[in-house]
């Protein structure tokens, strides 16, 4: 288990990265707790693909019509940031993850 981002509520370790407004949150898959956050600001220039969904809430699968964007963070993260802004939670998957 990784100590640094087990959840301090339920000690899982599988975390989900969500946007809301303009935080970037790592929170727990199980609990829904957040673990950490950052401003989004401090990743979204990131090349890596990503799919950003409206969240379904924690460990759910987001539905394929909840889709807000997909391609590299830097590309996406005007829609990303305009969705969270509004008060929208965004779940993001980086491309290839199970």
């Amino acid at each position: 288990m990784n100590d640094i981002l087990a959840c301090p509520s339920c000690g899982l370790d599988k975390t989900e990265a969500i946007v809301h407004r303009g935080s970037y949150i790592l929170r727990c898959a199980a609990c829904g707790e957040a673990i950490v956050a950052t401003s989004f600001m401090a990743i979204s220039d990131l090349e890596h693909q990503f799919s950003a969904f409206a969240d379904p809430g924690p460990g759910k699968r987001p539905r394929p019509e909840t889709l807000i964007a997909r391609g590299p963070l830097r590309q996406i993260s005007p829609a990303i940031s305009d969705a969270a802004g509004e008060g929208m939670l965004i779940l993001l998957i980086p491309e290839g993850a199970p």
